[in-house]
């Protein structure tokens, strides 16, 4: 829903650019003409479209948002303001790293503290963008050995030398998957089979309250 808005917003924008000078123009005749409530009416209807068609796309987005929330948690949430968040810049292909801390919500905390073998099993749920990568189900901390590869590479060493007390948080992540009470899922892209290229990793620790997000793309 949210990609047929956008596209369409993306549509009307080209179209808009493409009829800017002969629509101009008209505007202008009809200012000459002190024409004012065709001026307003040229001026305030595409407004008002522009206005509607984006509001419309931030609608959609926040719904995908929480319904992507929903299907990695199991239960619907709010995230409230980042305690600490990063995000380095993004090349033209998306690669990048982000990383943020967030309050444990409510719901997520009940979630996990009656989490059973069926709900571990389910979740998360690999959103259709994600469709040609990897994932795993939530499992509880200690982190398999298994999966070292995955945390060392979604905790970037080259990032955290350029933001302030991020070493301090991808301590507490270590922290948390070293004892219960914590738990852990990803979805990541490994074509070779031996390196990981992306990951998106999600530690949820119930002792410290704290849901970590981390993307990391190369």
């Amino acid at each position: 829903m949210e990609s047929i808005v956008f596209k369409s917003l993306l549509v009307v924008i080209f179209i808009t650019v493409l009829g800017c000078i002969p629509y101009g123009i008209w505007v202008i005749i009809s200012m000459v003409k002190r024409r004012w409530r065709r001026v307003a009416l040229q001026i305030g209807i595409p407004a008002a479209f522009y206005a509607a068609l984006f509001g419309t796309w931030l609608v959609c987005r926040e719904k995908v948002s929480q319904d992507e929330l929903a299907g990695v948690y199991g239960t619907e949430a709010k995230l409230g303001p980042a305690i600490f968040e990063y995000d380095s810049d993004r090349a033209f292909n998306g690669d990048g790293y982000s990383f943020a801390v967030y309050e444990l919500p409510e719901s997520i905390r009940k979630r996990f503290e009656t989490a059973d073998a069926a709900f571990l099993a389910t979740y998360p749920i690999r959103p259709e963008y994600r469709s040609k990568w990897q994932s795993t189900s939530w499992m509880e901390a200690p982190l398999d050995p298994a999966y070292n590869a995955h945390l060392d590479f979604a905790l970037s060493s080259y990032d955290s030398e350029k933001a302030p007390k991020m070493a301090a948080h991808f301590e507490a992540v270590r922290r948390a998957l070293s004892r219960k009470g914590a738990y852990y899922a990803c979805f990541y892209n490994s074509p070779s089979g031996s390196h990981i290229n992306d990951i998106d990793l999600f530690v949820v620790d119930l002792g410290d309250g704290r849901l970590y997000i981390i993307n990391q793309n190369t």
